[in-house]
């Protein structure tokens, strides 16, 4: 368990205490940009390697104590959330963001526009509800471990670009914060944006349902767990 919070901690630090931070400007300054994201890259999948493996060894650890028993109601509406979640993943992967790492290249007229209406971090959203469903379904302390810093960093990441963005795009950012939200759907529910699904598009949404649906057909091939 204890290597378990060591992995999660490595990968929350490497996140947290680097990206985003003078430190990271002070090593692209020392090696340059393309060496800098090569190696943050590079830790970031040793690190998540490390927290995946320690939480498989976790699971059989005296320490990872049972904390709540998930009723059987809330595991169906997790295929519910789960599924909300694959399509803000891919959907946003797929997808142009004033909130991304080329920002500046994907403004236009109309920034708010498709997933973003939905949540403007829509990758860190959907990993984060897809970390929370897995919290409330796996109610066990290597679980809560290992979802709850996946979701910490979702919070935290999003937090920390949209500081980065105001900072960048001033008055610019600050007029698409008023219309969109990191939680999903808040947005729209509380009338800053309106939904439009054909912002989003048919193809986009069909490849990530089925993306999702793989993934649930083989979950217990893949990760040892049933799904359902």
């Amino acid at each position: 368990m204890w290597t378990l919070a060591l992995a999660c901690a490595f990968f929350l630090c490497i996140h947290l205490m680097i990206s985003g931070t003078v430190l990271k400007l002070q090593i692209i300054s020392a090696i340059g940009p393309t060496a800098y994201y090569i190696l943050f890259s590079l830790f970031s999948l040793a690190g998540l390697a490390w927290m995946m493996h320690a939480y498989a060894m976790a699971m059989a650890d005296p320490l990872n104590l049972r904390i709540w028993q998930a009723p059987v109601l809330l595991k169906a509406l997790a295929l519910v959330t789960n599924f909300v979640a694959f399509q803000l993943i891919i959907i946003g992967l797929m997808s142009k963001s004033p909130t991304g790492m080329a920002a500046l290249k994907h403004l236009s007229e109309k920034p708010v526009y498709g997933i973003i209406r939905i949540s403007r971090h829509p990758v860190l959203s959907g990993i984060g509800l897809w970390a929370l469903t897995h919290m409330a379904c796996n109610g066990n302390l290597a679980a809560w471990i290992f979802f709850g810093s996946l979701l910490a960093l979702c919070v935290l990441g999003a937090n920390s670009i949209d500081n980065k963005r105001l900072a960048l795009m001033g008055d610019t950012y600050r007029s698409i914060k008023k219309r969109t939200s990191i939680i999903p759907f808040a947005a729209m529910m509380t009338g800053r944006t309106p939904f439009v699904p054909e912002e989003i598009g048919l193809v986009k949404f069909m490849f990530a349902a089925s993306i999702y649906f793989v993934v649930l057909a083989f979950h217990e091939f893949l990760f040892g767990l049933s799904a359902v």
